[in-house]
């Protein structure tokens, strides 16, 4: 039966990857190609992602051949990191409520969104962190701090955004005592030993430059309000397609974007804070405990971005499904529809020139329901942290 189950919710995914829909994935073929050729990243050719990501693109390069082929293998490959996904919901679920039919929350919750989101989900490489966050997770709560550290390390090395995380996990081994913790750096040393011999091959190193020289891009929180702002005739902004993305130009969006980095920077140490002292005073007992606190971080990693690709929900979605496996449900039920609605951002859209009324406020909608359930996954955290008062 949970194989079964299982099959039914990779196989829509599996038949989109055949479709010929590229997202990025030209860009990450014409990177390894150019790599398999010979070139060197950061020197012949600019690679704007950390260099895990590159050996993540170049099998698919190497066994698809061209374009298309790329696009198909790729595609296969994402569609088996979704079966993991969903293969870590399912046995979660099930050794949390065995054969009730709240085990089988999470994976039929996540399965729809996936499916919705299929336009970004299979066209974008962060289904793989994605897979790497949710392991650290399932790892870390069944006591294998060591693989939790790899897990860890290799997701952030792919894509950055695991780092956040790397606190909430020391504070959880670091309460369970001396021995955890050892593991769990040693695993977190093991995932980034990789970068010594890297760093003498290509300066790796240099892809963040690019991505701090990045503007306002256009469906983030801030730029939201302040486009919303400019069709109610009170800024000026212009919408502008970027190399990698489309942002807002003008000095009202440079100043928004300054403020932005500041507000991202403090909000998302903030909220480490607040899932380290969350973890320290009621270490989690349960899976989805575990996941609500990482959430915290997390959420605030993404929402106060001045860049908020749509594919930076898949980051979120894991976790989301997991905390549905007790207690409140409300803020992970609207993290998900927000994740799925992303999706009508670009339907029927004039998104390429500038977004109009109605789909700015469902991106306003969008990012507010993503805030929102941040913010009751970090008041759910802090009062659980706070001690019991006396009777």
């Amino acid at each position: 039966m949970h194989w079964l189950a299982l099959v039914v919710s990779v196989l829509p995914l599996a038949y989109y990857a055949f479709s010929p829909r590229a997202g990025d994935l030209y860009l990450y073929f014409r990177t390894a190609h150019a790599f398999l050729e010979g070139a060197t990243p950061n020197v012949d050719f600019r690679f704007e992602y950390p260099p895990y990501a590159l050996l993540w693109f170049v099998p698919a390069a190497w066994v698809g051949g061209d374009e298309r082929g790329f696009i198909l293998a790729f595609g296969l490959q994402l569609t088996l990191f979704d079966a993991c996904i969903k293969w870590l919901l399912l046995s979660e679920g099930v050794r949390r409520w065995g054969t009730s039919f709240r085990a089988w929350v999470p994976l039929a919750a996540y399965s729809v969104t996936s499916w919705i989101q299929s336009i970004h989900y299979l066209k974008r490489y962060d289904l793989i962190p994605a897979v790497f966050v949710l392991a650290a997770l399932v790892a870390l709560m069944r006591r294998r701090e060591g693989w939790a550290g790899v897990a860890l390390a290799v997701g952030t090395v792919t894509k950055l955004y695991p780092a956040v995380l790397v606190p909430l996990a020391l504070a959880v081994c670091w309460r369970r005592g001396l021995k955890p913790t050892r593991a769990l750096l040693t695993g977190l040393a093991v995932g980034v030993l990789p970068l010594l011999p890297l760093g003498l091959l290509w300066p790796w190193w240099r892809f963040a430059s690019f991505h701090v020289d990045r503007g306002l891009q256009v469906e983030s929180l801030s730029a939201g309000l302040l486009w919303a702002a400019k069709l109610l005739g009170l800024v000026q902004a212009q919408w502008v397609n970027a190399p990698a993305s489309y942002e807002l130009h003008g000095p009202a969006a440079e100043a928004v974007r300054v403020l932005t980095r500041y507000v991202w920077v403090a909000g998302s140490l903030l909220a480490a804070g607040v899932s380290v002292r969350g973890a320290w005073r009621k270490p989690p007992q349960h899976i989805e405990d575990l996941a609500r606190l990482a959430l915290v971080p997390l959420v605030a990693f993404v929402i106060l971005n001045p860049v908020l690709s749509p594919q930076y929900l898949i980051w979120l979605t894991g976790a989301a499904a997991l905390a549905l496996l007790s207690g409140a449900v409300g803020p992970s039920v609207v993290l998900l529809i927000a994740a799925a609605i992303t999706r009508g951002l670009f339907a029927g859209s004039t998104y390429y020139s500038g977004l109009q009324w109605p789909h700015t406020v469902l991106l306003l909608v969008r990012n507010g329901m993503v805030l929102g359930a941040g913010l009751a996954w970090a008041r759910e955290v802090w009062r659980q942290g706070a001690p019991t008062p006396p009777a």
